[in-house]
């Protein structure tokens, strides 16, 4: 891959979708465009875009990584939070994830958050490491039970799941959820596991949505926490067993090293999913959560080794 300054009729072209400054060659041919502006002494922030015949060729990466070998001063991308593909990109360059910029995206998108990415001399070159690395298949199943990544189109079942009394009650967050809160979560969740923040599925009978299960990952530990809901019309037929089995398998294949889950002492049914799958009640963390009524609640943590 090739950078050099943009001539006038490069800049022209490419000028509807970003400033250009730097044309991007595959050889002779124009893949693409980057722009590199200076928005503080020795902070550059970088934009690529690709012409859409020669997407999915990796040029966006290879272009970043391109300029990360002769730049000498920090390097800043910034990404719409639900623009997985260019967080990707970010991550392939070996860009790390910083923060997240609420309400800074363009006023005509509804003022998105943004996610902040950065390059310094001296970082390893990319791809960066992934604590939550992509599904080998794209999806985890056992022949019963698909768990697939949670996402927009989950939107109104997850919705439906969360509001359900029961459901509230037993959760940390016991209020009700806005149809919008659920939504947005939905369209995050796959920026949430590129960041290895957390892994959210969806559980699947068939073609019917039957829960939900997520796996949240404390990296410097090798520790993760699981937390699932299930419909009532899937409750007792062993689907959450098995839900549980199949993430506690992938979450040990990626180098997890300790599972945890913690239910409410009442929680009997929850408790024994966790039993069929191999968890071992481990003790009780008193006073755990608060309750709406001002009170707290007792929680029984549940533990799965290798």
């Amino acid at each position: 891959m090739i950078l050099r300054t943009a001539t006038a009729e490069e800049a022209a072209r490419l000028a509807p979708y970003l400033p250009v400054t730097h044309a991007v060659l595959d050889g002779d041919r124009l893949a693409g465009g980057l722009s590199l502006i200076e928005t503080r002494p020795g902070v550059r922030e970088v934009g690529v875009w690709v012409i859409p015949e020669e997407r999915r060729r990796g040029v966006a990466s290879k272009a970043l990584r391109t300029l990360t070998q002769r730049a000498e001063e920090r390097l800043e991308m910034v990404t719409d939070v639900a623009d997985t593909v260019s967080q990707r990109v970010a991550l392939n360059a070996g860009f790390t994830r910083e923060s997240v910029r609420r309400g800074s995206g363009p006023e005509g998108g509804g003022r998105p958050d943004e996610v902040v990415w950065a390059w310094l001399p001296g970082d390893p070159p990319g791809p960066a490491a992934r604590p939550l690395p992509d599904l080998r298949d794209g999806e985890l199943r056992d022949g019963e039970v698909t768990l697939r990544p949670l996402g927009p189109a989950d939107a109104d079942d997850l919705w439906a799941l969360m509001n359900l009394p029961d459901v509230r009650h037993r959760s940390v967050f016991t209020h009700e959820r806005p149809r919008a809160e659920v939504v947005r979560r939905c369209e995050r969740a796959a920026s949430e596991w590129l960041a290895g923040h957390r892994a959210d599925f969806a559980i699947r009978v068939g073609d019917a949505f039957a829960g939900d299960i997520g796996l949240y990952y404390e990296a410097w530990s090798r520790q993760a926490m699981i937390g699932y809901s299930m419909l009532p019309e899937f409750r007792g037929r062993g689907v959450a067993t098995r839900a549980v089995r199949l993430v506690g398998a992938w979450a040990f294949e990626i180098g997890v090293q300790r599972l945890v889950a913690g239910t409410m002492t009442d929680n009997t049914a929850s408790q024994r999913v966790l039993e069929k799958a191999g968890f071992v009640r481990e003790s009780v963390q008193r006073s755990r959560f608060d309750r709406p009524d001002g009170t707290r609640v007792d929680d029984v943590l549940h533990v799965l080794l290798p």
